[in-house]
This record gives C-alpha cells, sequence and structure tokens, in this order.
C-alpha cells in the first residue's frame, strides 16, 4: 500500500520530466537523472480489537543526476526544481519530511550526485 503511494507520487510528479522512479535499484539504460527509493523495514501496522488503526512507513528517496549537471547555473536550477517537486509532491500525498533533505554527493562513485530525502509517513486507518 504505501510502496504502491510512493512509487504513484513520483511517477505522477516526475514521468513527464523524463525522471523515472524505481524501486530499490535503478534498472535499465542510463539516464541524466532517476530516482530509486526503498522502505525502511516493512510498514508497520498498529492494531487494536484485530483492526488496523495506523499505517507507518520510513521511505527514502534518493535522486541521482550526472555530476556534469552541476557544471552551469541551468542545470543546477534544474536540479533544484526536481528536487523541490519530489518534497512538494510526497509532501500533497500525506509525507513528512522531518530532517529536511540532503546533498550526499556521489556516494556509489558511479558519476551520479544524490540528493536524499528520508520521508516518514504516519495514516490513521
Amino acid at each position: 500500500m504505501i510502496k504502491n503511494l510512493v512509487q504513484t507520487t513520483l511517477d505522477t510528479a516526475l514521468y513527464s520530466l523524463g525522471v523515472y522512479v524505481h524501486d530499490q535499484r535503478k534498472s535499465g539504460p542510463d539516464a541524466d537523472m532517476y530516482v530509486v527509493y526503498s522502505l525502511s523495514g516493512d510498514a508497520e501496522e498498529f492494531h487494536a480489537d484485530n483492526k488496523v488503526l495506523v499505517k507507518a512507513a520510513n521511505p527514502t528517496v534518493r535522486f541521482y543526476y550526472r555530476s556534469e549537471k552541476l557544471d552551469n547555473y541551468a542545470s543546477r536550477q534544474t536540479i533544484q526544481a526536481r528536487e523541490n517537486l519530489i518534497e512538494s509532491a510526497m509532501k500533497a500525498a500525506g509525507f513528512t519530511l522531518p530532517f529536511g533533505r540532503f546533498d550526499a554527493g556521489d556516494v556509489d562513485g558511479i558519476g551520479y550526485m544524490v540528493t536524499v530525502f528520508e520521508f516518514e509517513y504516519w495514516r490513521v486507518v
């Protein structure tokens, strides 16, 4: 349920811009920008009287973009616009971003810079 919400939210916001969203790991051809998300552990559910009361999850969204995108002002503005779009789309879908996003650099050593978003989700059913 929550995994589908993350995928749908990000696809709706980014697909038309050519930014593809992947669960767990990227597949397919190289791209200038893409997103990989994962959930930390399984989504939690809190029960009472054999009914689900609360659903919770902590999805991590990683936005990858080629390092050369930092070489000029226009492409840096595009990166920032995509980051803002990810944040606003997820917040509109009910996620919070309690610690903000952060630039992790080229953590994988593959020539892509990474911005990391650690969202939280709590929903009373």
